[in-house]
């Protein structure tokens, strides 16, 4: 690999599965920046979506918001936050009531908080490096 192809390559955090995501974009930065963007457009709207479902108790509200969301993190390379929501969304499969879920559920809203903080940062750091390529 030449010097001028390595120092191109952007280092996403380490939480970030970057093998998949060059599967899904390879090295175009420009539109896994597009897509780390749009996903931050989504994500309050989502989340809100997820948290108002549980505190009504309607699990199956819950479900299908914790479904609609799930996909986005392996977009954005959080495959790791992607499974969790899997198994979040298995558990409301099975649950009746959402005080069932009241540790899955508190585990995975911070789960999802933090995801967003970290979407954030690596948006940023895209945005910051695909500038000094345009």
């Amino acid at each position: 690999m030449s010097g001028s192809n390595f120092s191109k390559k952007f280092i996403f955090n380490e939480k970030i599965d970057s093998e998949y995501l060059y599967s899904l974009y390879e090295d175009d930065y420009q539109y896994i920046e597009e897509i780390y963007q749009t996903t931050l457009t989504h994500f309050d709207e989502d989340f809100n979506a997820i948290q108002r479902a549980y505190e009504t108790n309607n699990i199956s509200d819950l479900k299908k918001a914790i479904h609609k969301m799930k996909p986005t993190f392996g977009f954005v390379g959080l495959t790791l936050v992607q499974h969790i929501c899997k198994v979040f969304e298995d558990f409301c499969q099975k649950a009746t009531s959402s005080n069932e879920l009241t540790s899955e559920y508190q585990q995975i809203v911070v789960t999802l908080a933090e995801s967003k903080e970290l979407i954030a940062s690596e948006y940023n750091k895209l945005k910051e490096f695909n500038s000094n390529f345009l």
